[in-house]
């Protein structure tokens, strides 16, 4: 019995929401957390070396250049000073690191009389977010890695079959499952629940393996390539989400990763069908390739 492709694949409108919401958000969040935290009574002057500054040292570092928001002459910070604040806010934590930037880079501007511009703010969460990186250091695949046959009723065939009987060979990559797992997990703050994430990142690897290893008709390798790569970022944003209590930011860009991948093999899985259907390859309800009529109605 054929399953139902659409488990892996979510709605556009729902990514789409997810996907413009969630991670401001959490910038805002996290900024207006860092902002309500009591102040600490050290004071540190603006030439002072901050790269040397303990995990609590950089926040006095920070409250001296906000001190300067009350100035008139809006004096502004020695940059080295700014930037060796910036250097001493990172951390393994994404979270912390841009709740910390977040703060030091409006602080900064505040005390040049900026930072209440909508340019500005933007531009200060654009350089904050910019440091989520999920994602961006997968190693992906090209032409070369994969194996591609000639044209013909008989190959195109056996692709369009050989995709889903991959897809129904791997329930466990499940989006469904994510799905309830990350909201179980966030709505009891409960970092273990996100361990069962572990199997299901490995049944998403095991079918991007075997998509890799599966014959491409010469003409639908562009939109093999795509869907391969689009399944090695899935398979990679589940280091992030298991991420998603200890470190929301990075869990989140893994979330969104997670979803916008999906996204994208959902219109490469269109395309596929359309191009199987315009070269006349049409399958009976006994065969997985059947599933694909479901792409050509959309």
């Amino acid at each position: 019995m054929t399953m139902a492709i659409g488990s892996y694949l979510p709605s556009a409108k729902l990514i789409s929401i997810v996907g413009s919401l969630a991670l401001s958000a959490v910038l805002v969040f996290a900024a207006d957390a860092y902002t309500h935290r009591a102040q600490p009574t050290a004071s540190v002057n603006v030439g002072t070396d901050a790269s040397s500054t303990a995990d609590t040292g950089w926040e006095a570092a920070l409250y001296a250049i906000q001190a300067q928001t009350a100035s008139s002459t809006f004096d502004t910070p020695d940059p080295n000073f700014v930037n060796n604040l910036l250097t001493a806010a990172q951390s393994q934590n994404v979270t912390d690191t841009i709740g910390k930037t977040l703060l030091i880079n409006l602080s900064n501007a505040k005390s040049q009389g900026l930072g209440n511009d909508i340019p500005t703010q933007d531009q200060i969460i654009a350089a904050a977010a910019s440091q989520v990186n999920s994602g961006k250091n997968l190693t992906l695949y090209k032409t070369a890695n994969l194996t591609i046959v000639s044209d013909n009723s008989a190959s195109l065939r056996a692709y369009g079959n050989g995709v889903m009987r991959i897809f129904n060979s791997h329930p466990g990559a499940n989006q469904n499952e994510t799905f309830m797992v990350i909201g179980t997990s966030v709505d009891n703050s409960d970092s273990t629940e996100l361990k069962k994430l572990i199997p299901i990142k490995a049944a998403y690897g095991a079918l991007t393996s075997e998509l890799l290893a599966l014959p491409v008709p010469q003409t639908l390798a562009p939109f093999h390539l795509l869907l391969v790569n689009d399944f090695v970022r899935i398979t990679g944003s589940y280091d992030d989400m298991q991420a998603m209590i200890t470190d929301p930011l990075r869990g989140l860009a893994g979330f969104q990763t997670y979803q916008s991948s999906l996204s994208e093999g959902s219109r490469v899985f269109t395309n596929i069908a359309q191009a199987l259907s315009k070269d006349g390859i049409l399958f009976t309800k006994d065969e997985p390739g059947a599933a694909w009529s479901a792409f050509v109605s959309q």
